[in-house]
Parts: structure tokens; sequence; C-alpha cells
């Protein structure tokens, strides 16, 4: 079985980050993979709880991988700084926000179908909780053990939440890589031909996101004096 490397970066929202871990853990039927928890520098106790649990050896969490950080690397300096950590037999990496929760057992195999038998080289899946979701382009089909998946072309400029590509091409790309976010993400897109996305396959996004809440989106998902372009120095 080929590796998987799962990257959750975290800043405080330890309900999140608990959430999380414990949908992978409950819901992931392949078992060759690793979750890989990048702790930004956290202020609100979530240190102290993936210490304890990275130190206590719960069989359940056996997949478990804990990077407490001396400061914040942001999300995107977080997964950079990740491709440093990951197994050396990792052959994809998957970058798995905090504040998302699995919803298919079988989520890594059909990531991996699209990756291995496509010219695709990323593909995300589908936000549930999103007010407006980006529907992909030019849907294509692909049979998973006689289910029919469709996948598209994401007119997003960048992959976002939960997305996977080979650890390989990953690494390839990090030197032409800058540390701010959206020109990171867009430019490792660029790259790789583009993101692709499922249309069927999805995950839960914990908190959605609501714009007629009047909330903006950073001030809704994380502190305004703590969003990626303040904080991603490596």
């Amino acid at each position: 079985m080929k590796k998987v490397s799962i990257i959750t970066r975290a800043y405080n929202k330890l309900e999140y980050t608990i959430r999380c871990i414990e949908s992978v853990a409950r819901h992931t039927k392949y078992q060759n993979y690793e979750h890989i928890i990048i702790n930004n520098n956290s202020s609100d106790g979530t240190k102290e709880w993936l210490t304890w649990m990275d130190q206590n050896g719960l069989a359940y969490y056996d997949h478990l991988r804990v990077f407490n950080m001396d400061k914040n690397y942001g999300d995107w300096g977080g997964m950079i700084k990740s491709l440093d950590l990951v197994a050396e037999d990792s052959e994809y990496i998957v970058q798995m926000d905090n504040d998302i929760e699995i919803l298919d057992p079988e989520w890594i195999e059909k990531m991996m179908l699209v990756l291995d038998t496509t010219p695709v080289n990323i593909i995300q899946l589908k936000r549930i909780g999103m007010y407006r979701a980006i529907v992909p382009m030019n849907p294509e089909e692909i049979d998973f053990n006689g289910i029919k998946l469709h996948y598209g072309w994401s007119p997003a400029k960048r992959p976002v939440a939960f997305f996977m590509l080979k650890t390989q091409d990953f690494k390839d790309a990090k030197s032409k890589l800058p540390l701010d976010l959206g020109q990171g993400k867009t430019i490792l897109s660029r790259l790789l031909g583009g993101t692709y996305k499922f249309s069927d396959v999805g995950c839960n996004m914990i908190d959605g996101y609501y714009p007629p809440s009047g909330k903006n989106f950073f001030q809704h998902k994380y502190p305004i004096d703590k969003t990626y372009q303040n904080i991603n120095q490596l």
C-alpha cells in the first residue's frame, strides 16, 4: 500500500482540531497513512492536548504525529515546512484544514484513483457547508468499484481545504512557491496543470461559511490579526 501523509495545521481552535483528528481516525478505511499535526504555537491548550495524545501512544490514534512549533508559521507556511517532516516513503500528500471532517471512508482510495489513472495532478473534495460551492467544469467520469465518480477542472485559482497531490510533485515545486497563502497555492496549481475537484465526493466544513451573516471570511474563521499573510514567515 502506498504511504499517504495527511497534513493538518492548527492555530488555536482546539475544538476543531479534536473533531478533525477524530474523523480521520474513525472514518478512514485506508490504513497506510500518517496524520501530521503542525501546531503553530497555539495558546489555547492545543499544545498540551496534542502532547498528551502523542506521549501516551494511544492505539486508536497510532497514525498521529505531532509537531509543536515555537512560532506561528501560518497555514501555507506550515504546509511548506511539513515537507521536511513527512515519512521518507510518503508517496501522496493531503492538505486537510483542521475545520474539516471526513464523510467518506474510502476518500483516500478515490483521490488516489484519479491521481494514478488520469492526467490530474491535484484533486480536492467538495466542501459541504459552504454558502456558495464552486461547481467543477467539463466533468469527467471515473469508475470506482462499480460506482461512477465525477470530477472536473475547478475555476478557483488555488486548491483549498482538502486536497491531494503526489509528494514528489510538491517537493519538486517547493523552491518555486512563495510563502504568501494565495500566491503559493495559485502557483502550485498552475505548475501542476490546474486543480480538479470531485462533484460527488465530499467533506464536512465544521463551522460552515454563510456571508449573509455579515462576517468577513477571515474574521469568521480566524482572528483578524492572525491571518495567514501577516504571520507567514519561515
